[in-house]
């Protein structure tokens, strides 16, 4: 098996069963820890309702996949994709971009939706790159406003190929003066080589209305680096992930593979009321299954586990094999034995069933 369905099936499967939640160390009962597991994934799921129901999902809606506009032929689309032909029959999207480099001075001005003419009107504004428009077809005066008032960026190389990323920016979007999107992006530095740009440090923040997500990267030690991820809203949800990453390598030029520079992982999930601990071998799992299928019990021996419950231990996290397929198991104080698989079985239909009115056919 290989390395990466390897992380696959261990991380993935786990990261919908992970929390931060301080209580007393005490020992839980088999029929206990299940129970919170069970509770965990309820409040997931609760927490996904949380941001279908929320002002940015329906922004995104109302302006991306509810389809209100009809043209001669009969055919439907959205409010959005309306607006943003528009925007391009005017000529205005042909400054957007330089070669792959997004044209952030060239675009700057206010673009204003005129609902008499159905057209778009650019005012000078050498501020920043302003949007003001309905936010629905049917709203009657110009109550969205999309802005981005920050974008800086730097050439870098990959494999001979020139990309430009963003080292600073930040937009935002409201509705009727409600704040429902943001993104921040800063202190976001990298280490150029000829081949291989590796990036040292970035803070990105991403508001959802009511979800705000943080990324974070940053280096402790050129063979060291820490990466942490939040998602949480004023409701209590919390989802995060911290990992510490160590390389094998601080000669960031010569990287040829991600799996090959990895030497060790170490990483705390959390969701709900549970966390997963863990950490990962990366190297020696690399090196053993390199020209053959890894074994179970080398899989075990280097990528290792624990479910907890604050500062309790509910279960030991293992991997298996059943039918050629990787199996992730929770092994519970009196020796019983789950799937992780249990949990999460109906995963894709709760999820689909919260998030039903994206599907094009709903709208």
């Amino acid at each position: 098996m290989k390395l990466k369905n390897i992380a696959i099936a261990f991380l993935g499967a786990l990261l919908f069963a992970t929390c931060s939640k301080k209580d007393d160390e005490k020992e839980y009962t088999a029929e206990e820890s299940k129970a919170v597991v069970r509770s965990t994934m309820d409040n997931f799921y609760n927490c996904l309702q949380n941001l279908n129901d929320g002002g940015f999902a329906n922004f995104f809606h109302d302006l991306l996949f509810k389809e209100t506009v009809r043209d001669h032929q009969g055919e439907t689309q959205s409010w959005g994709n309306f607006l943003g032909e528009m925007f391009d029959k005017q000529d205005f999207a042909e400054g957007l971009t330089e070669g792959d480099r997004f044209n952030y001075h060239r675009m700057k001005g206010t673009y204003t939706w005129n609902k008499n003419t159905a057209l778009w009107e650019k005012a000078a504004n050498n501020e920043n790159v302003t949007f003001i428009f309905p936010a629905t077809k049917e709203a009657t005066t110009n109550n969205g406003r999309l802005v981005i008032d920050q974008y800086e960026d730097t050439e870098t190389t990959y494999r001979d190929d020139k990309v430009y990323l963003p080292t600073a920016a930040h937009l935002y979007a409201t509705i009727d003066n409600t704040k429902v999107f943001e993104v921040t992006v800063k202190n976001v530095t990298f280490d150029k080589k000829t081949n291989f740009t590796m990036p040292l440090s970035a803070h990105i923040s991403i508001y959802t209305n009511p979800f705000t997500t943080t990324i974070q990267w940053n280096r402790q030690n050129p063979e060291n680096f820490i990466f942490d991820f939040a998602f949480s809203s004023p409701q209590g949800c919390t989802t995060g992930l911290h990992a510490d990453i160590k390389l094998t390598t601080s000669d960031y030029g010569n990287i040829s593979s991600l799996e090959k520079a990895i030497d060790k992982i170490a990483f705390t999930a959390t969701q709900g009321e549970l966390r997963i601990v863990g950490n990962i071998d990366v190297k020696s799992l690399e090196e053993k299954g390199n020209d053959r299928k890894l074994r179970v019990e080398e899989i075990n021996t280097y990528a290792k586990a624990v479910l907890m419950k604050g500062n309790s231990k509910i279960a030991d996290v293992k991997y298996e094999e059943e039918n050629d397929k990787g199996v992730i198991y929770f092994i519970f104080s009196d020796g019983s034995r789950e799937k992780a698989e249990k949990y999460v079985s109906d995963f894709e239909d709760r999820v689909t069933q919260i998030f039903k009115r994206f599907e094009r056919k709903n709208n």
